[in-house]
């Protein structure tokens, strides 16, 4: 399913590359958020129901060229119990993504995504495939639109005992290009859900609240 997937953005890749023989570009995205983390599986430092909470700071590269872009992302921050208790985890996100834009408001991507959380003790570690798809829409003029991505992994992989089940999620953003401007603003809400156990016996899910600042095309 990998290859298949990589293959087909590839593919995509070359057909928008037929139409278009820009240089390459550089872009760049910084952003600061809250993560919420819901968990009834027997999560590291956790026998039952866990509730996480905190702020966290990230930020991805890409290398655009002629419709096609390559990325790495990261994320990180600390988490602490909702219920002002004693649990805390630090979570670490990296990501690396091929991508293609076959029509100007469709990107589709694929690549690997980690996800860790890290305590003293032992880390919790998560390991997906994704395949993506982004579609993008104006809301008044060019200078504000709004956007939605979906995603699901192609292959899962987390060191739980449990072992991991489907794991798929989404976002949701409005991205502001002020005229005349080399940046623009992006505030956007995601959601990613996984069921451990081949059972569906439990779930881990992760909302986050994010507001960007991005620097060249994207």
């Amino acid at each position: 399913m990998k290859t298949i997937g990589l293959i087909g953005i590839l593919a995509l890749a070359a057909t928008a590359g037929a139409r278009s023989q820009d240089r390459p570009t550089l872009a760049f995205r910084g952003d600061a958020g809250f993560v919420w983390v819901r968990s009834d599986s027997a999560a590291v430092g956790a026998v039952a129901a866990a509730r996480l909470r905190g702020p966290v700071l990230g930020g991805e590269g890409r290398l655009v060229f002629n419709g096609f872009s390559v990325g790495l992302g990261l994320r990180s921050g600390t988490l602490q119990a909702a219920d002002q208790g004693t649990m805390k985890r630090d979570l670490i996100e990296g990501r690396l993504i091929v991508a293609a834009r076959p029509l100007p408001w469709l990107e589709m991507s694929v690549g690997p995504f980690v996800r860790a959380y890290v305590t003293d003790s032992v880390t919790e570690r998560w390991v997906f495939w994704q395949a993506r798809a982004r579609v993008d829409a104006p809301i008044v003029t060019a200078s504000l639109t709004s956007y939605v991505e979906l995603w699901r992994a192609l292959s899962s992989r987390v060191n739980l005992a449990a072992g991991a089940g489907r794991v798929q999620g989404g976002e949701a953003g409005v991205v502001y290009r002020p005229p005349q401007r080399p940046f623009s603003l992006r505030l956007a809400y995601r959601m990613d859900d996984a069921v451990v156990g081949r059972g569906g016996s439990g779930s881990e899910t992760l909302e986050a609240i994010s507001l960007a600042i991005i620097v060249g095309e994207r």
